[in-house]
């Protein structure tokens, strides 16, 4: 039992180590620290003071820190090195992670219009006493995650790819011979009657990205997005009802911001799904291509296949011809040089 508590202890340190040592699992991290104390809080004062709705919104708090735990997670994993079954590492998980989260807000999105749409048809009465205190205590706490996610994803995500390393690969065809070339993971390539040298390579591209382009950070961001926009309807429904005895507000509200998560999280389900199906980003693709043809002793290219690692990494691999008295090196320093990283494996026929 003593080796077990050990064990526990130094997974717990580790874990704890990898969390602090990025910006922006730590930044989750302190907010899901925040958030936990304040459900907790909410709860037992719910308990203490006999009121349901304190309880139900403490439960749905838990909810939104089981997605910041996801966010966690995926932030964390998606810095685990590449291993044989994983060869190209864990950076999707950061991409999963966002279309899960997605998801989830598709679905509160969902049944808080149901909800509403009960309400506005038949208003029920509202207690206001506590409910406003408590909404703006919540609204104060998400302002904290809003300042803190898009802070620290400026300062995370605002510097572009650099350069690379390249390797050479070449093939040499003369006339009336017939060679099949092959990339690490994609067909081959026929040529017939020309003199010329083949390089095949494999690209990663690395780009600078902003607050829309990381998929985990933006499900995060919506998730404490959502909840500063539904303590803002609160507190707005609250005093209207407070003072005017305006409780069709409340389902009004609730309408329009279940509207607005729903319109807000489309375009992180449309980008996180076309990475997870491997979608081509055509924008990369064309420049890359045209800028390769632009290059001296550059005759043709084929088998070009460019997909979205991660929201951040596009790799691909593409087969170029070149004249046969053409400088490799240089072609592939030039390739190098817009491409970030080229890695060409010698294969000589």
């Amino acid at each position: 039992t003593h080796q077990r508590s050990q064990s526990f202890v130094l997974i717990l340190r580790a874990s704890l180590r990898a969390i602090l040592a990025e910006s922006d699992s730590r930044r989750i991290f302190y907010f899901l620290c925040i958030n936990l104390m304040f459900t907790f809080v909410e709860l037992l004062y719910g308990a203490w003071t006999n009121s349901l709705g304190l309880i139900s919104d403490g439960f749905h708090m838990l909810f939104d820190c089981t997605a910041l735990v996801v966010g966690l997670y995926a932030a964390v994993m998606s810095r685990w090195k590449p291993t044989r079954v994983f060869s190209y590492g864990y950076g999707r998980a950061g991409v999963l992670s966002g279309f899960v989260n997605g998801l989830f807000l598709v679905v509160v999105a969902f049944f808080v219009f149901y909800e509403a749409i009960g309400r506005l048809i038949d208003p029920p009465e509202i207690n206001t006493n506590r409910l406003l205190a408590v909404s703006v205590a919540g609204f104060a706490v998400n302002m904290i995650g809003i300042f803190s996610f898009s802070h620290a994803h400026a300062l995370a995500h605002g510097g572009g790819g650099g350069g690379g390393s390249c390797a050479m690969s070449q093939t040499t065809a003369t006339k009336d011979q017939h060679h099949h070339d092959h990339s690490h993971s994609h067909g081959a390539a026929h040529d017939h009657g020309h003199s010329h040298k083949a390089i095949e390579s494999t690209s990663h591209q690395g780009h600078s990205h902003s607050l829309t382009d990381n998929a985990n950070m933006k499900g995060v961001f919506l998730h404490v997005l959502a909840d500063t926009l539904g303590s803002v309807g609160v507190i707005i429904s609250s005093l209207l009802i407070q003072y005017f005895g305006w409780y069709i507000s409340d389902p009004i509200c609730s309408l329009f911001i279940s509207t607005m998560i729903f319109l807000s999280v489309l375009p992180l389900l449309k980008d996180s799904a076309m990475t997870l199906l491997l979608q081509t980003p055509t924008d990369i693709l064309y420049e890359t291509l045209d800028r390769i043809m632009k290059l001296d002793k550059v005759l043709s290219y084929s088998d070009e296949h460019f997909w979205k690692l991660s929201s951040s990494t596009t790799v691909g691999t593409i087969h170029i011809q070149i004249s046969k008295d053409g400088d490799e090196q240089s072609i592939i320093s030039q390739v190098c040089s817009f491409v970030f990283v080229v890695m060409i494996s010698p294969m000589f026929n």
